[in-house]
C-alpha cells in the first residue's frame, strides 16, 4: 500500500485591494466578502508541483450535504471562475450570489506521492446601496438643486421623479470616482411649500436597486414665498 504524505498549502486570498494571508490552511479561516467582489485565490507554496495539478472548485453550502464537498452542490466552473479558468496556482471567483460557500483546492504530486484537498468557508454578503439625499430650500422663483452623496465607487445611474411627475428622469454619474456627489438642478418652477423628490431606481457597478412606491428614498424641496416689503425704522437709544 502506498502512503500519501500530507503537506500544508499556503494560500493567499486577494479581495479587491484587501489581501488576506492564510498562513495555516488547516485552520480553514472563514472568509467574508460582498456580493460582486472578484476574489483572487493564489497558492504561494509547493513550487515544485506543476500548475495543472492545482484544481479549484466552489460548492454551495448545505445544512444536510451527502458529504462536506457534495459533488451535486458544485457550481458550474464555467461561470464561477473568470474565463472558466479553475486550474492553476491563481484563479478568480466571480458572480456568487449572497450565501455561504465552500472553496476547495485539490493538489497532487506523483513525484513526492502527495494528494491533498483543503477547503475554505466563504460567506458572500448582499451588496447594499448607501446614499444621502438633500436639497436646497429657496424662495419661489429661485433655482435650486438636489444632492445625492454616494458611499462607494461609480458609475451610478439614477431614475427619479419630482412631485407628481409620472415619467421618471434619468441622470448618470461616471465611474472611477470614490464617494461621488450627484447634483441635480431643478429647472421646472415649484410651488410654495414642500415638493418631494423621489428616487425610483439606482444602478451601480454591481446591480440595480428597485424601489416601490412605499419605500422610495427621497427628500423634500422646500419653497418659501417671497418676503413682503415692510418699512425699516431706526431705533433711538
Amino acid at each position: 500500500m502506498v502512503r500519501l504524505k500530507k503537506h500544508i498549502i499556503h494560500l493567499t486570498l486577494a479581495i479587491l485591494l484587501a489581501v488576506l494571508a492564510v498562513a495555516n490552511a488547516a485552520a480553514q479561516t472563514p472568509i467574508t466578502v460582498h456580493e460582486c467582489d472578484t476574489m483572487t485565490f493564489s497558492v504561494s507554496s509547493r513550487p515544485s508541483i506543476d500548475d495543472t495539478h492545482f484544481i479549484w472548485d466552489v460548492f454551495q453550502a448545505s445544512n444536510q450535504p451527502v458529504e462536506l464537498l457534495d459533488e451535486t452542490l458544485a457550481l458550474d466552473r464555467a461561470t464561477s471562475f473568470v474565463d472558466g479558468q479553475y486550474a492553476g496556482r491563481t484563479v478568480q471567483v466571480i458572480g456568487l450570489a449572497p450565501g455561504e460557500y465552500y472553496v476547495s483546492i485539490h493538489v497532487w504530486d506523483e513525484i513526492s506521492c502527495t494528494d491533498n484537498i483543503e477547503m475554505y468557508v466563504l460567506t458572500v454578503l448582499e451588496s447594499e446601496l448607501e446614499m444621502e439625499i438633500s436639497a436646497d430650500s429657496v424662495c419661489i422663483g429661485e433655482p435650486t438643486n438636489v444632492y445625492i452623496r454616494f458611499s462607494g465607487r461609480g458609475p451610478y445611474e439614477v431614475q427619479y421623479t419630482i412631485g407628481d411627475q409620472v415619467t421618471p428622469s434619468v441622470v448618470n454619474v461616471m465611474g472611477g470616482v470614490d464617494d461621488p456627489e450627484l447634483v441635480i438642478p431643478v429647472t421646472d418652477p415649484l410651488p410654495v411649500g414642500e415638493t418631494t423628490f423621489w428616487i425610483i431606481r439606482v444602478e451601480d457597478n454591481c446591480k440595480a436597486y428597485e424601489y416601490d412606491v412605499n419605500d422610495r428614498p427621497g427628500t423634500g424641496i422646500v419653497i418659501y414665498p417671497k418676503p413682503s416689503q415692510s418699512q425699516i425704522y431706526l431705533k433711538d437709544d
